[in-house]
């Protein structure tokens, strides 16, 4: 039986400042001394263990999930601070001397938001429905996985789980059920070990409009030979990438790169016609060339911070392996994943094969099935939510069968607003997970400031195996 009373860290209020009677204020001297009565973060986090002096957490840290992962963290990591400054997510400072994080979360992305996403190659492609890298260190953490265990993400996305694991030097398994997203990950991931100064010197200039002319013209070429893609032939996405170089995408002088070079040209490329796009008929449009070069320079200066700041910290990154397969039906051993970090496509809020029909249809992807075989695309009306919920109770079904004992799974999730109410998919969780033989499952709330208006909550769900 789960008993919840045990376990106060998943609370989603804990009492971080002293209960108090409401009392009226009667003089500025009141109010200062309660305010000096304000709990030590540090202090609340580690137990009693360490005070402020030599550790801070970064200054945009300050709502409640976050502070409860960064105890969570902790309890796991805390007893090595060596080791928990090179892994911590939420600490600037541990013991006197700034963290691993400070350092990469500084690698600034477009559009990142203090040291909580977006930095390293976080940023590269601009996929709707990312979640925050930061958060997924810190549940990675906790969990406790190391060198030799294996992390899963089976609803891969753009590969923030996997970027992370990468970069603690843990081995992790991507699967993603649309091919386009599934190639995104994987060039994202080997972007973090490409060699920044060969790339940089050798790819400038006028060979950028060569570059660009011969993807925009591959476009025809591409479209002219569709490209049918089969799940069960289980085939990961560097497969898919020798797949499109050596048939799909015409012969060029860009074949004589390295194969990485190649791959992070294309995904540019596609950035570039994303923006192009969902930019079109408003004031930042541009051509499609100008966005390649923009992008290009950006990703460029990526490479370049990524590069320096890896070697400067001796981070050897971890390749993850992605494979084109479903959540349903995991190509994975029982028994065999240390943890699981993953979030549950929000399809009945968000259409994914229209968001990138753009990308689908550039690289000449056969999308006829995909709507039928993706997880909340399935089926119309009421009986889209009620595939839903089947899918997303088989996809727990297959985390529990190919996680250890005593694995963790952690599920995000959002209530999304369907026919005016919202979805309680968090409470159902909870529920089924001891009929599935999980020892224990839990959850905390985290508000979304400012998202997509039909989230107004997400919540991390803890079940262990």
């Amino acid at each position: 039986m789960i008993d919840r009373k045990e376990k106060e860290v998943f609370s989603p209020y804990l009492p971080f400042f002293p209960e108090r009677k409401r009392t009226p204020f009667k003089n500025k001297t009141s109010l200062k001394g309660l305010l000096n009565k304000v709990v030590d973060p540090i202090e609340w986090i580690t137990e009693g263990k360490y005070k402020s002096e030599g550790f801070k957490l970064f200054d945009d840290v300050g709502q409640i999930y976050e502070l409860q992962l960064a105890k969570m963290e902790f309890s796991t990591l805390g007893e090595d601070l060596s080791t928990f400054k090179r892994r911590t997510a939420y600490f600037e400072e541990v013991a006197g001397e700034k963290s691993d994080h400070f350092y990469l979360s500084n690698v600034k992305g477009k559009g990142q938001i203090g040291h909580s996403n977006q930095y390293l190659t976080h940023w590269f492609y601009p996929y709707k429905g990312k979640f925050h890298g930061q958060m997924i260190k810190a549940m990675i953490n906790f969990i406790g996985a190391a060198k030799g265990d294996i992390v899963l993400d089976p609803f891969t996305g753009s590969g923030t789980t996997l970027i992370e694991a990468s970069i603690l030097g843990i081995k992790s398994y991507g699967i993603e059920i649309n091919p386009a997203l599934s190639i995104v990950s994987q060039i994202k991931a080997d972007a973090l070990t490409i060699e920044y100064p060969q790339f940089s010197s050798e790819i400038r200039g006028n060979v950028l409009s060569k570059i660009f002319n011969y993807f925009q013209k591959a476009g025809h070429h591409l479209q002219a030979k569709r490209w049918q893609l089969d799940l069960n032939q289980r085939k990961n996405a560097k497969e898919l990438l020798e797949e499109a170089w050596d048939i799909h995408l015409p012969p060029s002088f860009i074949h004589k790169l390295p194969f990485k070079w190649r791959n992070l040209l294309l995904l540019i490329y596609l950035h570039a016609l994303s923006d192009f796009t969902y930019l079109k008929g408003t004031n930042k449009q541009r051509s499609l060339e100008e966005f390649f070069m923009i992008n290009f320079y950006e990703y460029l200066e990526t490479l370049r911070n990524t590069h320096f700041v890896l070697h400067k910290l001796n981070i050897q990154p971890e390749p993850p392996t992605i494979f084109l397969a479903s959540a349903l039906e995991l190509p994975i051993e029982p028994n065999s994943v240390k943890g699981i970090i993953t979030s549950p496509p929000y399809s009945i809020a968000l259409d994914y094969v229209r968001n990138d029909l753009h990308l689908l249809n550039y690289l000449g992807i056969d999308t006829s099935s995909l709507r039928e075989e993706m997880v909340g695309l399935k089926g119309k009306k009421s009986e889209k939510l009620q595939l839903y919920e089947r899918d997303i109770k088989k996809s727990i079904e297959e985390m529990y069968r190919v996680l250890t004992p005593g694995g963790w799974a952690v599920v995000v999730l959002g209530d999304v607003v369907i026919n005016g109410g919202r979805t309680d998919f968090c409470d159902k969780i909870i529920k089924w997970a001891p009929q599935m033989g999980f020892s224990d499952a839990c959850a905390m709330k985290r508000p979304i400031l400012g998202g997509f208006a039909r989230l107004r909550y997400e919540y991390i769900i803890f079940l262990q195996k």
